[in-house]
């Protein structure tokens, strides 16, 4: 049998969004002409203050294309579409609406009208500009529950209502009151710090480096975790099904920004995924680690939208998705993901999948099972394949193991990759995110400037 052809997709919308500026002299020109600056600070959790989201990370991917064909904070009709029918104004399909907001306070020291240029610093130092279009007002409350759905308008997929204990909803709750709408560039270019710096691969550099490899067919492996070895063979299995058999390579794009409670640290979930290659349990030319800057919305099926558009603009033909893909709590039907991309979710706007809609995406999905081990066969596999009662890897139970100190039985966790927690479990003194961890990190950041 002959095998199918597949070309790498155009990026979504059909061009990378590139707006970072390189040369200095043009930045220092562009910088001279702003208006006004303003410091961008992290968003904080409207009751507690702990920071849920920082807009830098939003920049960052809107200006090195990981978001296109998004060029910057969306106007009040775009916001209002993509909420509706989950489109931009242009017809592209996209998930989320993306915003940059401030306080009234804020806007009446700025002084900013529309027309004018906003100059953003990050860390104290010029970082990028924002050229306003448009000045308006939100409910950051009827933002949050617009966003995700709820049971009554999506009953397909929403099983309950959102609120203040899914983290997503948080983050649109903790918005400021106005929007400065208009498209970013980026004048003085980050530098990534150790360990991230090794990971970053924009979407122009992760297509120049799967031609270099010879990667014509790509499948990505989302995760916001360390790896287990369930995770492990979901990326092997899904590698050689569908219908080329087998990937060239699997691209591992890990969400790097605020994390839930719980969550391994940004830099164990990088260092443990390495691991995996470097130690042999996945070939090293088949597979590659990379980031993505993101504050998580946990928002299953439209996360899953924003995934597939983040590694179509990477440059991935595949795209593996398994059950609870990007979930948290109970809130969306466990199989909400694989229902969008198999058969689609009209009330949100898709009356077929992702794939077979006007302005939709190019990026194939593979729906995953679930890998459980048996004791009998002791072995990995899909929970089908065999009739001996199997046990499920449950991350929280891991988690508990971890926490305890205990290491994990190798079938479960590989040793290298323990280390990898253990060690920035010493650095950090815990395992897991907590406040203090989230705090440090928003002082922090995942990257450097350097003076214009």
């Amino acid at each position: 049998m002959s095998r199918l052809l597949i070309e790498r997709p155009l990026p979504h919308g059909g061009r990378l969004v590139e707006r970072v500026i390189e040369d200095k002299r043009v930045a220092r020109k562009l910088w001279k002409s702003c208006n006004a600056t303003y410091e961008i600070k992290p968003t904080l959790h409207y009751e507690t203050g702990v920071p849920v989201r920082n807009v830098y990370r939003e920049i960052m991917s809107i200006c090195y294309g990981f978001f296109s064909p998004v060029e910057g904070s969306m106007k009040q009709a775009e916001v209002e579409r993509v909420l509706k029918e989950r489109r931009l104004l242009n017809e592209w399909i996209f998930p989320y609406p993306l915003v940059f907001d401030i306080s009234k306070d804020d806007l009446n020291k700025l002084g900013v009208e529309v027309g004018d240029r906003l100059g953003l610093t990050l860390k104290g130092k010029p970082f990028a500009i924002l050229d306003i279009e448009e000045i308006y007002e939100i409910d950051p409350e009827e933002l949050a529950y617009k966003t995700f759905g709820d049971p009554e308008a999506n009953p397909e997929v929403v099983r309950e209502k959102f609120d203040k204990k899914h983290p997503g909803w948080v983050i649109y709750r903790s918005h400021q009151p106005w929007v400065l709408a208009g498209k970013y560039t980026i004048i003085n270019p980050p530098k990534l710090k150790p360990p991230f710096d090794r990971f970053w691969f924009p979407p122009r550099k992760s297509r120049e480096e799967f031609e270099k490899r010879g990667w014509r067919t790509v499948i990505n492996h989302q995760t916001r975790n360390v790896p287990h070895v369930g995770h492990e063979f979901l990326m092997k299995c899904a590698a050689f099904t569908g219908d080329v058999e087998p990937c060239h390579g699997i691209l591992v794009n890990a969400v790097i920004g605020v994390k839930r409670r719980g969550d391994y640290p940004d830099e164990a979930i990088v260092e443990a995924h390495e691991a995996v290659n470097k130690y042999g349990y996945i070939k090293p030319e088949r597979h590659l680690v990379s980031i993505v800057l993101w504050d998580m919305r946990y928002g299953n099926p439209l996360e899953s939208l924003l995934h597939g558009i983040i590694r179509q603009n990477m440059g991935c033909t595949h795209h593996m998705f398994g059950r609870d893909h990007a979930a948290v709590g109970e809130y969306y039907d466990k199989f909400a993901t694989q229902i969008l991309w198999t058969k689609g979710i009209p009330s949100f706007g898709f009356p077929a999948p992702p794939t077979d809609v006007p302005y939709g995406l190019l990026i194939r999905p593979q729906n995953m099972r679930e890998f459980s081990y048996c004791p009998t066969c002791k072995e990995m596999a899909y929970s089908e394949t065999c009739g001996h009662k199997r046990e499920k890897l449950s991350g929280s139970f891991l988690r508990g193991m971890v926490a305890e100190g205990v290491q994990p039985p190798a079938i479960i966790m590989r040793p290298e990759v323990y280390k990898v927690v253990v060690k920035w479990w010493k650095k950090f003194g815990y395992p897991f995110c907590n406040e203090k961890y989230v705090i440090n990190k928003e002082k922090e950041l995942e990257v450097d400037l350097e003076d214009l």
